[in-house]
């Protein structure tokens, strides 16, 4: 399971959820098959079995507080650009590395689905 945290305070529109949660995607992705700059080498065999069995995702909602603390924890965070509804630099969206649930539940076990 992949994992995004989005930031609830910001009331985002539909559609800028939308491309946030695949800016998260792709970075998340791009990084995970990066062999020299992936941020969690340990994790790439759960990548590999995700992509293989439907990378199933689930997008959750925290405050920005609660995301800054997965951000602490080294996950891909997007901050907006500031080009359309969010002021430049907030934090967005949280995406975390495939992982089996029960090593996820230790990092989103307080987020409520979105």
């Amino acid at each position: 399971m992949q994992y995004y945290v989005v930031n609830e305070d910001l009331k985002l529109s539909p559609g800028k959820l939308a491309s946030q949660i695949a800016h998260a995607a792709t970075i998340s992705t791009i990084n995970m098959v990066s062999s020299k700059q992936a941020r969690f080498p340990d994790y790439f065999e759960y990548y590999v079995e995700w992509y293989q069995s439907g990378m199933k995702k689930m997008i959750l909602r925290g405050s920005e507080n609660e995301l800054e603390t997965l951000v602490e924890s080294g996950f891909y965070a997007v901050h907006e650009k500031g080009v359309t509804e969010v002021l430049n630099g907030k934090l967005s969206v949280v995406a975390l590395p495939p992982m089996p649930r029960l090593l996820s539940k230790r990092f989103v076990s307080q987020f409520k689905q979105y």
